[in-house]
């Protein structure tokens, strides 16, 4: 958070001061119970998303979403994916930051050997 000083340099040269509001902390537990494709909830770097609706529009298909559901995907994701893909779905499906204490080996899907060959 930027100091008085700092505020009012920022204000000179027009820049907003966003204040953001504390991210539900989810745990992979909850996470885990939204994974079906009515109910589809994903671990992204960090993050928890709702994909149930931007999965039916997903260019590669939806079940390309659907079978991460309840899961950490991060690995899978990042296989196609870079992180500044999720600045375009932040704000309609972001959920909360998951609890990393809760977050368990299984918890993570894997890409295929297929993915990992495009790495």
């Amino acid at each position: 958070m930027p100091n008085e000083q700092e505020e009012y340099a920022l204000a000179e040269f027009g820049a907003a001061i966003v204040v953001e509001e504390a991210a539900r902390r989810i745990s992979m537990e909850e996470v885990a119970r939204h994974n079906s494709p009515e109910d589809c909830w994903l671990v992204l770097h960090g993050k928890v998303y709702d994909l149930t609706k931007f999965a039916k529009g997903h260019v590669g298909g939806k079940t390309l979403i659907t079978d991460l559901a309840g899961k950490d995907g991060t690995l899978v994701f990042a296989a196609s994916h870079g992180e500044n893909v999720l600045n375009g779905i932040r704000s309609s499906c972001f959920v909360g930051d998951v609890d990393a204490s809760t977050v368990r080996e299984d918890h993570r899907a894997k890409p295929s050997v297929v993915a990992r060959a495009r790495l």
